[in-house]
């Protein structure tokens, strides 16, 4: 099984994917969670690392579906029935709890079977689509709306369903108010080869599923490139942006919110430094985003080699926008910067860098390093915390890659959420677990 926020053994990027039949593949999706205004950034007493500039406008809202205030593990998969199915295990004090896991089935979605598949779990989009202040859910290329309610949503519950324009679509919509009016906001890729481009379709929605009004622009990647859309505040104006990157052919781009155009986003792209990811995160504590960009130059075809050097991590900070700062980590070859996720590990105000290493895409030596933030320098601060999980997998072990970062137990302290084969640790960062326990359901006991 396979996802491209987590890199590593056992994982195949969105761009092999293609338009088949139902019954002969799996389907996954990729979904980023909505970017909605905070109370402001957390202060903790005594740190370095107290904001002292704006609220984080970009954080993104966590993914709590039933409403109590703990962010729930969320995702879709179907490498096993061949069906889409929606996995939640709630959140809870002790973090996600295994013993209350929910698996939403293809039919309870109302997924059609006609839809674009591959084979990697994925993060659905979680969202206030209708405004009445429940968490909705988003699923599948066919951006199937499972609407929210207090209890989050039902199997039972009401559904709706996006109309997209045309077809091609192996993504759900991501979520974000990307003209800043208030309301949010759906972006999602369309890669058909007759037809490729962003499709933006803006809030507020009907409970059908309907937007307000649909814009489509034209693709700013080459032709067959199938980029992965991720959201956040680059330039601190309230108004959600909108990156793409691990195009084969194009560096990543960043589309700024708030325009004078008719989706919102700016007309032309930023051209970002050459890298395979892109994530937000306020790094220095100053209440802005900073931009982190990893390039690990592992190639995701395994039978190219690597070349003998080591990856990289590029940051760009809020509070100087014209300045890229390059970090260096691992060992020559190793593949520092494969994956990156954001969080705040150890409650200082500043948010810290999860980094992926991986030797080879689809081969399982994967581990993370954990790069501290810091008020004065960013990140960067040593000592990094290092930490791998591995499972016997028919050819070997397998190493559980990073798939999110969230606070899972509010303690104000982020956890990261690696998956390796059947199963999740959810680890402060470091060689101890917080939690274990199966992927889905039946699969034996939790710990």
């Amino acid at each position: 099984m396979h996802f491209p926020t987590a890199g590593g053994p056992i994982f195949r990027h969105l761009r092999t994917w293609h338009a088949v039949p139902a019954p002969l593949v799996v389907l996954a999706v990729v979904v980023l969670l909505v970017l909605l205004p905070s109370d402001g950034a957390r202060s903790v007493p005594n740190s370095p690392c107290r904001p002292a500039g704006s609220a984080r406008e970009g954080a993104p809202a966590t993914p709590d579906l039933d409403g109590d205030g703990f962010v729930d593990l969320v995702h879709e998969i179907s490498s096993r029935s061949l069906k889409v199915d929606v996995v939640v295990v709630p959140g809870s004090e002790h973090g996600p709890d295994h013993g209350r896991t929910t698996v939403l089935t293809q039919d309870d979605l109302g997924v059609p079977d006609d839809i674009q598949t591959g084979d990697d779990p994925w993060q659905p989009t979680v969202a206030d689509l209708d405004e009445d202040g429940h968490a909705d859910l988003v699923v599948s290329g066919a951006a199937q709306v499972l609407w929210g309610g207090p209890e989050g949503p039902r199997a039972d519950g009401p559904r709706g369903r996006v109309p997209l324009p045309g077809s091609g679509y192996g993504t759900a919509p991501i979520a974000g108010d990307f003209d800043a009016d208030g309301h949010t906001d759906l972006v999602v890729f369309r890669f058909s080869n007759e037809d490729q481009e962003l499709v933006v379709l803006k809030g507020p929605f009907k409970r059908s599923g309907a937007p307000a009004r649909t814009v489509e622009i034209p693709s700013p990647v080459h032709e067959g490139a199938s980029p992965v859309l991720v959201a956040g505040d680059a330039n601190d104006d309230r108004a959600t942006d909108l990156a793409l990157y691990d195009s084969p052919w194009d560096p990543p781009l960043l589309f700024t919110g708030g325009a004078r155009t008719a989706a919102g986003l700016s007309d032309e792209p930023e051209r970002l430094p050459e890298g395979e990811n892109v994530v937000f995160g306020d790094f220095d504590g100053d209440g802005r985003q900073d931009v982190a960009i990893g390039r690990s130059f592992v190639d995701s075809d395994d039978e190219i080699d690597t070349p003998h050097r080591r990856g990289q991590v590029s940051v760009r900070y809020g509070q100087e926008p014209e300045k890229w700062v390059t970090m260096e980590g691992g060992g020559f070859a190793e593949g520092f910067g494969a994956r990156l996720a954001a969080g705040d590990f150890d409650a200082d105000g500043c948010d810290d860098l999860a980094v992926q290493l991986t030797r080879k895409k689809e081969t399982g030596d994967a581990r993370i390093e954990v790069l501290r933030g810091g008020s004065e320098y960013g990140l960067g601060s040593k000592p990094w915390r290092a930490t791998e999980r591995s499972v016997p997998g028919d050819d070997g072990p397998v190493d559980g890659t990073l798939f999110t970062v969230h606070d899972w137990d509010g303690d104000g302290r982020a956890e990261l959420a690696l998956l390796g084969e059947d199963r999740w640790w959810i680890t402060d960062g470091t060689y101890r677990d917080e939690a274990s326990f199966p992927l889905t359901p039946g699969k034996g006991q939790g710990s």
